[in-house]
């Protein structure tokens, strides 16, 4: 079965190729369902291999398991958020995100969600430290860093 996604004016976005044996089930559903599944795909992705690394966590009881779990999927979530937003503040955020995450993006790709996800745990590191320590304290950290590296800082 062949599935096509169409702009407005009718060109063609996506064309994907779908094979299955579910034959009473029309095809726009079944492409629906193919949709959802690479949904999945990607979130398991970035839970396992391009974010939080599942299969090396450590926890010992379904209960710790199930709080990481949970806090991940929220991460995931927020990063989907990020990434689906049109407004020009929403793109402003992505770009200061792949910044922080240090990662490059393929030509004419300006994001990813995985780089987004890194980004965002910086960030989120970062902004824990801004309300920990004043400004002064900061510099001094600062002045201290460039000691040990130079004019890096």
């Amino acid at each position: 079965m062949v599935s096509r996604v169409l702009a407005e004016d009718g060109e063609v976005l996506a064309q994907w190729l779908l094979l299955t044996n579910v034959t009473d089930v029309d095809a726009a559903t079944i492409a629906l369902w193919y949709y959802w599944r690479w949904q999945i795909e990607c979130f398991f992705k970035l839970v396992k291999s391009a974010g939080h690394q599942l299969e090396a966590w450590q926890q010992e009881s379904a209960l710790a398991i199930a709080k990481r779990l949970l806090v991940a999927s929220m991460a995931c979530v927020t990063v989907w958020e990020i990434a689906a937003d049109n407004r020009p503040e929403a793109a402003e955020l992505r770009n200061f995100l792949i910044k922080l995450s240090g990662r490059q993006m393929r030509h004419k790709q300006a994001f990813s969600n995985p780089a987004l996800l890194a980004g965002l745990w910086v960030f989120l590191a970062m902004s824990k430290i801004m309300d920990a320590y004043s400004q002064e304290e900061l510099e001094g950290f600062k002045a201290t860093a460039k000691q040990f590296l130079g004019e890096v800082v």
